[in-house]
């Protein structure tokens, strides 16, 4: 892989990129996109990303002002049942669920664009004991010895290009966006034993990470820690984001969630 970073054509690339840009993703099928992207990206580097036992991961969802929605059962904490995925996501696609978390609290928090004075549940989970999750990303801040200049400069214009597509803002009615990042996913990412798709945050670009698990290595792999009821008091003055906890879970009785207080 990294003979061809060092022998590709620079100019050939750019070229390709900007010809897959053309694409109308409205109309175009996940295969036409698929062999598109194949014919555009000849080669592509690949990381893994190795969570160990003990590893906090969190989501949050947000919650209406009279906590109406809290999260009561288990299934309120894992991912959505597979009929009620209705629409793609950043890695999956319809009828097709992922555990989308993330590696640190506050990612979570801009992603979801928690205001101050919104209440919210940011649900804490860790890798079991013994276990190790194992992620993959593709082309992003990418250290590897053995490219030469040009190698190199091939290497950082794909990373550029998967950048812009895993980090680009998707809202309701341009969910066909989202054709390209599942395409990648399951054309480079889905190594074997992975158990999840690591990609960079869109709203806490370059310094927070999603971590997409997949349905079966969440359940093999994951455990629910705790959900904490929150209300958000914004960022104080040196920049430290601040919240008002209410509400506690720490255990599971049954299918049903117990909260402390």
């Amino acid at each position: 892989m990294m003979h061809k970073l060092n022998n590709l054509d620079t100019n050939e690339l750019l070229s390709k990129i900007q010809e897959f840009k053309k694409i109308d993703l409205k109309t175009a099928t996940l295969e036409e996109i698929s062999m598109k992207i194949l014919e555009t990206l000849s080669c592509m580097l690949v990381n893994q990303s190795v969570f160990v036992e003990g590893t906090r991961l969190y989501r949050i969802r947000k919650l209406s002002s009279n906590l109406s929605n809290m999260p009561q059962t288990f299934q309120d904490i894992w991912h959505p049942p597979a009929d009620l995925i209705k629409t793609e996501g950043r890695v999956n696609l319809k009828g097709n669920p992922m555990l989308y978390t993330s590696t640190e609290q506050i990612t979570p928090v801009y992603e979801c664009d928690i205001k101050e004075n919104d209440c919210y549940a940011i649900i804490q989970y860790t890798v079991k004991p013994g276990q190790s999750l194992i992620g993959y990303t593709v082309g992003v801040d990418s250290k590897v010895d053995g490219l030469n200049e040009k190698g190199i400069i091939n290497n950082k214009i794909i990373e550029d290009f998967i950048l812009s597509e895993f980090t680009k803002p998707v809202g309701k009615g341009t969910e066909y966006l989202y054709k390209i990042s599942n395409v990648i996913a399951r054309n480079f990412m889905d190594m074997p034993f992975c158990d999840a798709y690591v990609y960079p945050s869109v709203a806490n670009y370059k310094k927070g990470w999603n971590v997409a698990i997949k349905p079966d290595s969440a359940i093999r792999k994951i455990d629910f820690s705790c959900v904490l009821i929150c209300v958000s008091k914004g960022f104080g003055e040196n920049g430290q984001y601040m919240f008002e906890l209410t509400h506690k879970a720490n255990a599971l009785n049954g299918d049903k969630l117990i909260y402390n207080f």
